[in-house]
């Protein structure tokens, strides 16, 4: 899920001569658009998989919950 964004090229190349220094911008990974979109689909998938354990973790309690009155009742036959 990790990813090294350390190796990422910038996302775009502009000659070394450039006077706006464009291409200084564009290394530094705040500013570049690749690298942030891969950090918000992490951000997504992490939020995701937490959400999918909380469900998975209210199913579960349901299915105790149901179990337990099941077994409670039939005690009380």
């Amino acid at each position: 899920m990790e990813k090294d964004f350390s190796n990422c090229p910038p996302f775009m190349s502009f000659d070394t001569n450039d006077i706006n220094g464009f291409n200084d911008i564009y290394k530094d990974p705040m500013f570049n658009p690749i690298m942030q979109y891969e950090q918000a689909y992490s951000y997504y998938k992490y939020l995701n998989m937490q959400m999918e354990y909380k469900i998975k973790c209210k199913e579960y309690e349901k299915i105790c919950t149901t179990s337990n009155n099941i077994q409670n009742k039939r005690s009380d036959i």
